[in-house]
Order: C-alpha cells, then structure tokens, then sequence
C-alpha cells in the first residue's frame, strides 16, 4: 500500500524517521531506495532534522584518544545525559595529538588532529563514512610552531546554494606598515582540494581557536587589529558562501584587556563571553548578544554568571543550559533553575570526565550526507543507567544481604 503512494508523499513520511530506519528501509525495495539516496530527499531530511527538537551534542573524549582511536561522545539535547559513544580507528601516526571537533554541519563532524591544522578528517556517525582530507599545499607561515599556535583558527561550514562542505583555515602570515596581516585557506569537499585566498585578512586570529558555529552563512573568531601600535579586539568573519572575510566590531567601551573572551553563536544571535577572575581559580562570566547581525548598537549586556569552578563556556542547550569545562571535566548550569543575579554559583551538575583539554562541543544531527569517503568499523557503545551505576547496585546488594543476615540472626535469636 506505501508503493501506491505519490512519491512526494513517500518523501514526507520519510524525512520523518531516524536515519538508523532509514538505512534499514534501503533493503527493502529499490523504489524506497532510490527515494533515500535522492539528495533531494537528503537535504529535506537534514531541514527538517535541524529545526527539530531531536539532536546531539559531540565532543570528543580523553579515553583512548592518544592510541590508535578517537572516542566521540554523543549527549542528547533534551535531557544532557550520555546517549552512546563512537570509537573511530585510526592511523599510528595520527596518535600524536587528540583528535578535537572543528564543527558539526548537517550530520558531518570534522575532526583536527594536527595542531597548525594540515591534518584533518570529515565523519558521518550515522553513516560511518569516514574521509582523510588532503594536507594543504601552502605552509603556514614561517613561524615556530610555539607562534603558529597563538595566531591559528580553523571553522568548517556549508554552501547551501552549491551543496558544498568547506573547511576554513585562517593564519597569521606576516606583518606590513605595523599592522598584522592573515591569510586564508579554504578547503572544499566537491574538488577535495584547498585553495588560498588571494587576498590577506587584515589582523590576525588571537589563540588557536575553532569558530563557535555559524550564523549568517559566516563563521567567527577572536580577533585583533593593530592600528597605530595600539591593539584592537574584533571579531572576524568569513562567508561560506562568497569566501570573504568581514569584521564586527564589539560593544563599545567594554574592556578586554588581560581578559580572555570569544565569540558564539546561541538562539540565532551572535554573543560574546568574557572571562574576569573575581577570585582565584573562580572566573566570573558575562556575556554579550548582538540583536541585529553586524549592527553594534544592538550589543546589549544580557547575564554575568560566577564565580564558578569552571574555566570556559564551551556550549549551549535549547534553553538556557549553558555547558562549561574546567581541565577535562563538563558542567551543566540551567540558567532557568537559577534566580538572578547568577552570583556565587559553584557547583553545578557535572556531565562528565576524562574529556580531552581544550574540550569543543557542537550541535550535531544525524543525517544521510555523503563525504565520498570509505565506510569504516566503528564500535559503538550505548550508555545505560545500570551500566553507569554498576558500583552503586552492587554496594546496594551487599547491604540488602548484610541486612538480611541481621535479621536471619534475630530471628533465630529469638
């Protein structure tokens, strides 16, 4: 009866289902299976799958990550809690450094593992189709590596009117006339190839940071201009679609000296977050939200929250959930269970441990996107509450036994 369906129909019903269902129903006939692999279809499922309320959040752990292997832990939105884990193989010589998530775009993860960014991978959990990219043909720059570090940031993005995946890298390169400039490599899945931009960013990506997620069809980093011997924070932007590179300027009058800031994207709106120590070991946060995209008179200060244990706001959840690390652990504070003014929050719940440093978590969603790559064995491990709290029902055990031998005694005691 589902055959005698219009296909448009077919398309609809299916663009609701999992992509676990959907894989499943390619065996069943091959109108069902031409119907899944119409990229038409795979972008309808991918819309429908970003404006829904089911989705994930990735982020990659310490476990393992030093071996041959990297280990991607898949939170869900709507409760925060580990839903499964993903161990992904992978080459001797890429155990050097840990694997970090660059970003998540439509279903597909992209994965660094090289610290000036030349070593970089695509993965589609849903799909376990995995892709090496090819190292780029332009160094970076002719610093040290210790220097590269501190002016290096990559972000990853779609093109929505060719279809296309890019990966963005942006380094310091040379200084001209006192003022810092930046070139710009960009990576794209349809030629699998890079390419540099021939024109130089004027400033410089400050740290070595991967854009917060993009808004506007552009990506976003830290940055600094330097004018006249005097350094001025602002944000850089780089369009997926026209490859140009763009600035946004801050709140005016906010002091961010010897503070560590960085921009994010949550509900839509491009924020920022800074970071001022109150007390040691205990940052304070407060944060930013542009109203209107790239109009600065629209910056307004929206909470400050702290001190707490914690050292960077790494995510957001649908709400008001904001997720924040300290070392290798990730922290949960749900502004809405919290009553203003936010002041002298130590605890909150704890998500995790053994997350790498540096920890980068994004929004993921599970989709049908092709990489063109090769499929690969992943071991996939589900989370459950008996297998998280084996320790806690065995002491229960040995209790409820210890207990009743007491009662056995008194009995016959009796």
């Amino acid at each position: 009866m589902l055959n005698d369906l219009p296909e448009d129909v077919l398309m609809d019903i299916f663009s609701r289902l999992p992509v676990k269902t959907l894989l499943q129903f390619k065996s069943v006939c091959k109108s069902w299976y031409d119907i899944i692999k119409d990229p038409v279809f795979i972008t309808k499922h991918v819309n429908r799958s970003n404006h829904g309320n089911n989705g994930y959040l990735a982020v990659t752990r310490r476990d393992d990550t030093f071996g041959s292997t990297c280990l991607i832990s898949l939170f869900s939105y709507e409760t925060f809690r580990e839903i499964y884990n993903i161990t992904i193989p992978s080459k001797k010589e890429h155990s050097k450094a840990p694997f970090r998530i660059v970003g998540s775009c439509n279903g597909v993860i992209c994965l660094n593992v090289s610290k000036i960014g030349d070593t970089n991978f695509l993965f589609n959990p849903a799909t376990n189709e995995f892709k090496e990219l090819p190292k780029p043909d332009y160094p970076v720059n002719d610093l040290g590596e210790n220097e590269i570090l501190l002016y290096i940031g990559f972000g990853f993005g779609h093109n929505p009117e060719t279809n296309d995946y890019k990966l963005v890298r942006i380094s310091f390169c040379k200084k001209m006339k006192e003022s810092f400039y930046s070139t710009v490599d960009v990576y794209s899945l349809s030629t699998n190839s890079w390419r540099r931009k021939d024109k130089l960013v004027h400033g410089t990506i400050s740290g070595n940071n991967f854009s917060k997620g993009e808004l506007n069809g552009a990506l976003h980093w830290k940055g600094a201009i330097e004018k006249k011997k005097v350094i001025h924070h602002i944000i850089i932007s780089f369009n997926i679609r026209d490859e140009v590179h763009g600035y946004i300027k801050l709140p005016a009058g906010i002091e961010l000296d010897n503070k560590d800031w960085h921009p994010f994207v949550r509900n839509g709106l491009l924020c920022i977050v800074v970071v001022s120590s109150r007390r040691q070991y205990e940052p304070r946060f407060d944060t930013w939200v542009m109203n209107e995209y790239g109009v600065e008179e629209t910056w307004t200060k929206q909470w400050s929250l702290g001190p707490l244990l914690a050292w960077n706001l790494v995510g957001c959840g649908r709400n008001e959930e904001l997720l924040f690390a300290a070392s290798t652990r990730m922290y949960l504070y749900d502004l809405q269970k919290i009553k203003p003014p936010h002041d002298d929050i130590l605890d909150g719940d704890i998500l995790g441990s053994n997350f790498v440093d540096k920890i980068e978590v994004v929004n993921h969603i599970e989709s049908l996107v092709t990489i063109e790559g090769t499929k690969v064995y992943v071991k996939r491990r589900k989370r459950s509450w008996f297998r998280e709290n084996q320790f806690l029902l065995f002491v229960i055990f040995l209790k409820i036994i210890s207990l009743t031998l007491c009662l056995l005694k008194i009995k016959y005691r009796v």
